[in-house]
């Protein structure tokens, strides 16, 4: 992807952060309407349901959003230890989720409820905060409860996993800052980049029906928010980016591609651990193989809505801009 620095947008600063806050307040109204934890009773969302039982001949996970979906060991392995790395796979999944909507996005919600980031320290900022840790809070219970049905099915009960990448990498960026509105940037654009990637991720499974026909509904339940969540995070990075001082830009504009790597990590560290917990005998040199080829692998990913938004933003019209993406690979 080619980028040119553009010498005017075709709307200017006002016109865009005021559509953005239009969009935002109509989302705000719009909450109880579409917030699926508002709607869980009437649509009767029971993981108990007989109609969700947990079927153990179906898969939990897809096979091609493992790491090392091709690698002969696992293609080799028997059935039953193929489908005990599927249920890996949707436990790593699930509990990931847990740590984006908790260590991530939520933290991000309480910068702005607290009005500690310019743009969105309103009324309607707030709120459409306040709705959207609500939103995370249900997603949690989902995910876990889900977790929770396939640990006891599986014999996985006892399997711990290890911090995940995103987070981790978060956190390293955070320190390397002694200033407040430094952590914060980092916060707000990795829990951004994370609400533009993973309505798309979640679509995979949202659709599948060969999968747990109660992963399937746990995931799509999820999806319906996010729908919105991408669209808020979008806005809200807006209205935050213009009203940001012009050294708060650069520095935005330095950081916020780093979690598009962060997120395109394959997470071998959690996969090793899963791995060598059922006692998959080929594991390092799955791990090992992984590591050589697809540890950071940007082609798994689809980033172009982090592309668009660092385009609508104004990121990418200057240099620096243009160069904190390309360091990461994202511009050709």
């Amino acid at each position: 992807m080619t980028i040119v620095i553009r010498n005017q947008k075709s709307t200017t600063p006002t016109q865009e952060i005021s559509h953005s806050r239009k969009l935002l307040n109509k989302m705000v109204h719009n909450w109880s309407r579409r917030a699926q934890v508002v709607q869980a009773k009437s649509h009767n969302l029971d993981l108990n349901n007989p109609e969700l039982a947990f079927d153990t001949t179906r898969d939990d996970f897809r096979s091609d959003l493992l790491p090392f979906k091709d690698h002969p060991a696992f293609l080799g392995a028997p059935f039953n230890i193929q489908q005990k790395i599927l249920s890996c796979g949707w436990i790593a999944y699930n509990e990931k989720t847990v740590d984006i909507e908790s260590k991530v996005v939520s933290p991000a919600c309480n910068h702005i409820i607290y009005q500690e980031v310019p743009g969105v320290d309103n009324g309607v900022g707030r709120q459409i905060a306040s709705d959207t840790l609500v939103d995370e809070a249900y997603h949690i219970l989902l995910v876990m409860q889900a977790c929770r049905i396939t640990r006891e099915q599986r014999g996985l009960q006892s399997l711990k996993l290890p911090s995940f990448n995103l987070v981790k990498q978060m956190i390293l960026e955070q320190g390397k800052y002694s200033e407040p509105w430094q952590k914060i940037l980092v916060q707000i654009a990795t829990a951004t980049v994370s609400e533009v990637f993973i309505s798309d991720y979640l679509n995979l499974l949202a659709k599948d029906t060969d999968i747990q026909p109660m992963n399937r509904l746990v995931v799509d339940t999820h999806r319906k928010d996010e729908m919105a969540h991408h669209s808020i995070f979008t806005n809200l990075a807006q209205c935050i980016y213009t009203e940001l001082s012009p050294q708060q830009q650069e520095f935005f504009a330095d950081v916020f591609p780093l979690p598009v790597r962060w997120f395109a990590n394959s997470e071998l560290e959690v996969w090793q651990t899963m791995l060598e917990y059922i006692g998959f005998p080929k594991t390092r040199e799955v791990i090992a193989d992984c590591a050589v080829t697809d540890e950071v692998n940007l082609s798994r990913i689809d980033y172009s809505g982090v592309i668009s938004l660092a385009e609508e933003l104004g990121v990418l019209n200057s240099q620096q801009g243009i160069d904190s993406f390309a360091r990461q690979g994202l511009l050709k």
